[in-house]
């Protein structure tokens, strides 16, 4: 139940990730600096969403079911807005963006938090993480679905689709929150960092977020001259989405074992962010299919650690609320560097989107130096045995 409550939830989640940009350039004809800048706005909203919501949940755990409830309503009500107000003027748009962004904070945090109860364990931790791989999976299918659409009725649907269906899913949800409802015993002990996180995982986290995020999205903007690489023609959009997805997908293939200490995880996390590293400055020669799978893996990888481990480094829905809060704000600013990076032009020329390239594997690298355990701060108690 918590895979098809995530997938639900995701939907909406990965949607405005995949969709949101794409469409309000290449539909609307938003300028791509203001749309850039509107997506970290939003995402900046919901950052801090998040962690009032996470606070609030660790003061009062039994409203998690009633805050999640009405959240997810009143977000899917919300989010075709944020891309069909886009002829009504860029403060429409921003207020319904903060709208849906705030509310999705609303499900988001509870549902996250519910690892702390489920995944006590390594074995837990690493399975649950797989589900939610998974989970984004199936719910990217469905948004990638929609870069093909060029039509505004077509995409009216598509979004009143998506909304429809993350409510129906992700209610789901709502019966685990009402049985899961309290803080562990382990959690309320002791004292609690104020961000709930160890400094430099978070850190290392938000780079790569920001560096894989920004790049997933330049793909959508290729330059046509680009050795090996796919020309966005019609439907190629969809095509470059399918098949990062697929790499995310295979991601939950992936052996992962993580011991009682958090220390292996994190070594884990730092060879995941070199990897990550070296396929994406591999992006300024050549982006061909292969490419674009092994990107999807890596970012698929570096997630599915990064989730397994929360439940030993974070302390409470407060240590959720910062993680998904500091997530967002990268998600956002991978936004807004790649607006950056096209200034005002549609797509990139070679030679722009091999530097860009270059900056993101390098971002990378900094990620995996940061999450290297010798440099990690952790908190003693890790996971719990059994």
């Amino acid at each position: 139940m918590y895979g098809i409550a995530h997938a639900g939830k995701s939907l909406l989640w990965t949607a405005s990730d995949l969709l949101t940009l794409y469409l309000l350039v290449s539909v609307y004809r938003v300028n791509p600096i203001v749309a850039g800048a509107l997506f970290l706005a939003g995402l900046a909203a919901n950052a801090l969403a998040d962690l009032g919501v996470g606070i609030w949940l660790e003061r009062h755990p039994h409203h998690a079911a009633r805050v999640a409830g009405v959240a997810l309503v009143l977000a899917a009500a919300s989010f075709p807005a944020t891309v069909l107000l886009a002829p009504h003027g860029l403060a429409v748009l921003l207020g319904a963006t903060v709208v849906f962004r705030v509310t999705y904070a609303g499900c988001d945090v509870p549902h996250n938090a519910l690892m702390t109860q489920l995944g006590d364990t390594p074995a837990r931790a690493a399975w649950l993480s797989r589900v939610r791989t998974v989970g984004t999976a199936l719910a990217s299918i469905s948004a990638a679905s929609g870069v093909s659409g060029s039509g505004r009725v077509t995409t009216a649907h598509l979004l009143w689709g998506i909304a429809g269906a993350a409510l129906l899913i992700g209610s789901t949800m709502l019966p685990l929150l009402g049985a899961f409802s309290s803080v562990p015993r382990d959690r309320q002990r002791g004292a609690v960092r104020w961000i709930g996180l160890p400094l430099r995982f978070l850190a290392a986290n938000v780079i790569g977020i920001v560096a894989l995020g920004a790049l997933a999205k330049a793909l959508l903007h290729m330059p046509a001259g680009l050795p090996y690489g796919m020309t966005l023609t019609a439907g190629k959009g969809t095509t470059i989405l399918v098949l990062l997805i697929v790499g995310r997908s295979a991601a939950a293939l992936i052996p992962i074992r993580l011991g009682s200490s958090p220390r292996h995880g994190l070594a884990l996390l730092a060879a995941a962010y070199l990897a990550a590293g070296i396929i994406a400055a591999g992006f300024a020669w050549s982006a061909a299919p292969a490419m674009l799978v092994l990107l999807g893996l890596v970012m698929g990888a570096t997630n599915l650690i990064g989730w397994a481990l929360l439940p030993a480094l974070a302390q409470g829905p407060r240590g959720y609320g910062v993680y998904t809060m500091a997530s967002k704000l990268a998600l956002g600013a991978a936004g807004l560097a790649l607006a950056g990076g096209l200034g005002r032009v549609p797509t990139f020329t070679p030679n722009a989107f091999a530097g860009f390239a270059v900056l993101a594997g390098l971002a990378c690298a900094v990620a995996a130096l940061l999450a290297a355990p010798r440099l990690t701060s952790l908190r003693r108690d890790g996971f719990a045995v059994p």
